[in-house]
């Protein structure tokens, strides 16, 4: 790679790794990975039974990813994107095809260290076969200033017997401007797991809106949602499960947390159009328990540190 490549190279493994990722699965030829710095890909690695096909686009790269049938993955793959400079726009379009009796699990780390104004946008097509799984991690790093607007729509279909688990984490930096959205379809005995797990501050505003919509028999989802707020900060969740098979189960859980002057929303929609179905749903939404923070600072520590170690815990 040219000078200029290998240093922004360099540069977003510092911020991968200040993400919490490790930067020696990159250069393991064993282990498959992609990098992506606005709409340059600095590098990628396959392994036997995975397609890795990245094209760049004005705004971004177009990402089609594909695990052949009979292949299982199951060291993560690692993948790396971002923006560098403070201002930019990154349009990721990616595909995930599973093959009948395939399965993948990958890591996403999302860095934006420096922002002032980044628009990150990520439309995501999730497609699994028969008797496959692909666990997917999405964790972000942003600056301290908020100034990124994260916008991910992820869609797709659970196939016959298979198995998708999907997680967000945004707790590392400021949110600024986050709006999720999944719509998933659930075939016969599949099974859908959506965890999002984001914590707040300042100004930042929150929406996600997770649907589960389980047209098999016997297919399940749970959908569980966890949002700690601070400051002047807002959001709002919105979790849907609709039932159209018999025996098919869901659940959603969300619990959201306020501290001073912020404010939250949540939204439990539950549909059943099957007598055999069954969906059902929790929501709560208060405060931080103030005797843990108080016996945390009876052991020693400041209150911003006894609230960080408890909300570590909940979004865990």
């Amino acid at each position: 790679m040219a000078t200029k490549i290998l240093d922004e190279y360099a540069e977003m493994m510092r911020a991968y790794e200040q993400s919490g990722g490790n930067v020696g699965e990159f250069s393991n030829p064993n282990v498959p990975s992609i990098v992506i710095s606005g709409n340059k890909v600095l590098g990628k690695n396959e392994v036997k039974g995975l397609i890795i096909e990245p094209t760049p686009t004005k705004d971004g790269v177009d990402v089609k990813i594909i695990v052949k049938s009979g292949t299982k993955i199951l060291y993560p793959m690692a993948l790396c994107f971002g923006v560098l400079p403070k201002e930019g726009t990154q349009i990721i379009n990616m595909e995930a095809i599973i093959e009948d009796n395939a399965g993948m699990n990958a890591i996403s780390h999302c860095v934006f260290p420096n922002a002032k104004h980044i628009v990150h946008k990520m439309n995501y097509n999730v497609k699994l076969g028969k008797h496959s799984f692909f666990r997917y991690e999405e964790i972000h790093f942003h600056g301290k200033d908020g100034g990124v607007e994260v916008v991910p729509f992820t869609s797709g279909t659970v196939g016959e017997d298979s198995y998708f688990k999907s997680t967000f984490t945004l707790k590392e930096g400021r949110v600024g401007k986050l709006d999720i959205k999944y719509d998933m379809d659930v075939e016969e005995n599949g099974k859908l797991e959506l965890y999002s797990k984001v914590w707040a501050k300042g100004k930042d505003t929150v929406n996600i809106e997770e649907k589960g919509n389980l047209k098999g028999k016997e297919a399940k989802a749970l959908i569980k949602s966890r949002v700690v707020l601070q400051d002047e900060s807002h959001s709002k969740v919105v979790s849907v499960v609709n039932a159209y098979a018999p025996y098919s189960r869901g659940h959603v859980d969300c619990m959201e947390i306020v501290q001073d002057n912020a404010v939250a929303e949540a939204v439990p929609i539950v549909g059943v159009s099957n007598h055999l179905a069954k969906v059902t749903h929790e929501a709560a939404i208060g405060s931080l328990d103030s005797k843990e923070i108080e016996t945390l600072e009876a052991r020693g520590l400041t209150e911003d540190e006894a609230i960080k170690v408890v909300v570590g815990a909940l979004l865990k």
